[in-house]
């Protein structure tokens, strides 16, 4: 129940939510009743730390599956929708808003992506990694899902922009998602990838 300083807020509880996808958003990245309610519930559980919320996908065909969420402008309407949700509910349960904190995640998928079907994966990968490219049956000669040094570029500014519109809306930080073998966690081990975003 103590506060806890972060970033130069205070942060009135350290109970913390930690990002979440509930595989529940609109086809076009925008949040439906069930991702709402979600946020809702974050708000009305008490906790201070929103730690990212929901896993925002900064491009389309970066997403894990059809119905993720997505940090794009088209979707500024449903960002800013599950914040107004997520402080209603924490207005009813506490009253105030005093020292919440809420961020949202950014992330593009990577290897793991499956932006138009549940099923199938569009793999966009750092390189070529023997036993993963097996494992997920990526044929190891196809550098066509591998990401150029150009295309890397427009990724960086996707994510600029997605912390932009996150910033615009009123979250207060984001989350970038460097983890569980998404796309910014395998360029971590991108030992054998030539160029300016690879090597030791």
């Amino acid at each position: 129940a103590q506060s806890i300083e972060i970033g130069g807020t205070v942060v009135a509880n350290r109970w913390c939510i930690h990002p979440m996808e509930g595989w529940d958003a609109n086809r076009d990245g925008s949040p439906t009743e069930l991702t709402l309610r979600r946020w809702r519930r974050f708000g009305q559980s008490g906790a201070k730390l929103i730690w990212g919320g929901e896993a925002a996908a900064v491009q389309p065909g970066g997403r894990a599956n059809p119905n993720q969420t997505l940090a794009v402008d088209l979707n500024r309407p449903g960002l800013a929708g599950l914040l107004e949700e997520l402080y209603a509910g924490h207005r009813e349960q506490t009253g105030a808003l005093d020292g919440l904190l809420v961020g949202l995640q950014l992330t593009h998928s990577g290897r793991f992506c499956k932006p138009n079907d549940h099923q199938r994966f569009q793999p966009r990968i750092a390189y070529h990694h023997p036993l993963l490219d097996e494992k997920f049956k990526i044929d190891p000669a196809d550098d066509s899902v591998v990401w150029t040094d150009d295309h890397l570029e427009q990724l960086i500014d996707d994510y600029v922009a997605a912390a932009q519109l996150a910033a615009d809306v009123g979250y207060q930080f984001v989350d970038v998602k460097a983890c569980h073998g998404y796309l910014l966690h395998e360029f971590l081990s991108a030992t054998v990838r030539p160029g300016r975003f690879g090597g030791d």
